[in-house]
C-alpha cells in the first residue's frame, strides 16, 4: 500500500494537482494527499530514532535549555497531545491496549515498510525499475498461505533491528559515563534517556 501511496503521489492523478474546478472538494483533496503522503513520515521518523543514540554515544543533546515561556509552549503542545489521545480512545472505543500497539506498529512500519516503499517507489517512477509486489487473496484458506505468517528474516528487518540496539547500546555508554563522571552528570542524561527509552519501547516487539 505504501508503495502504491508513492506511485499515485508521482502519477498525473496526484491530488496535489488533480481534479481542480470542482473534480475534488477541499476535505476529499486533503484526505487524499494524507494518504499518498504518509510513506515520507518514515523519513524524519529514522532520524528520531536515531538522534537519541547518537545523543547518548556522543555526549552531545540537541535540545537546548528552554526559558519559561519556551517551557510552557511545550508542556501545552504535549498536554495536547495527549488530550487528543484521550479524546480519540472516547469517540472510537478502542483500547488503551490496542492503542498502544497501533502506535508501535506505526513506528516499525514507518521504519521499515514505509521506508523501503519511498526508496521503491523513487526507483519505478524515476528511474524505471520495476518492483513487484504480491496481493494475496483475502478470501482464501488460511492454509494456503499460512506461510506468510511465519516469521522470516528480511531485509526489511534491518532498520528497525539495528535501531533498537543502537538505542540498548547508547543507553548502556550513557549510563556507564554518568556513573564514572559523577553526580552531576546524571542531570542531562535523563533527558536523553527518556527518548532512548521512548524508541526501544516502541519498537519493543523485536525484543521477544
Amino acid at each position: 500500500w505504501a508503495l502504491g501511496s508513492i506511485e499515485i503521489l508521482l502519477s498525473h492523478h496526484c491530488p496535489l494537482w488533480y481534479g481542480y474546478g470542482g473534480k475534488l472538494k477541499l476535505l476529499e483533496r486533503l484526505a487524499y494527499i494524507n494518504t499518498i503522503v504518509y510513506p515520507f513520515t518514515s523519513i524524519p521518523l529514522l532520524a528520531y530514532c536515531t538522534i537519541p543514540a547518537v545523543c547518548l554515544l556522543t555526549g552531545k543533546f540537541i535540545i537546548p535549555t528552554l526559558n519559561n515561556l519556551a517551557s510552557i509552549w511545550f508542556l501545552a503542545l504535549f498536554i495536547s497531545i495527549i488530550a487528543t489521545s484521550v479524546l480519540e480512545l472516547r469517540w472510537s472505543g478502542v483500547s488503551i491496549q490496542d492503542l498502544w500497539r497501533n502506535e508501535q506498529f506505526w513506528v516499525i512500519g514507518g521504519v521499515s515498510a514505509h521506508l523501503f516503499a519511498v526508496f521503491q517507489g523513487l526507483l519505478k517512477v524515476l528511474g524505471g525499475v520495476d518492483t513487484n509486489f504480491t496481493v494475496t487473496s483475502k478470501t482464501a484458506d488460511d492454509a494456503e498461505f499460512g506461510e506468510l505468517y511465519l516469521f522470516k528474516w528480511t531485509t526489511l528487518l534491518i532498520p528497525p533491528t539495528t535501531l533498537i540496539i543502537l538505542n540498548m547500546v547508547g543507553v548502556v555508554a550513557g549510563v556507564s559515563d554518568a556513573i564514572n563522571n559523577g553526580y552531576g552528570s546524571w542531570g542531562p542524561l535523563f533527558g536523553k534517556l527518556f527518548f532512548a527509552f521512548w524508541v526501544i519501547v516502541h519498537l519493543y516487539p523485536f525484543l521477544k
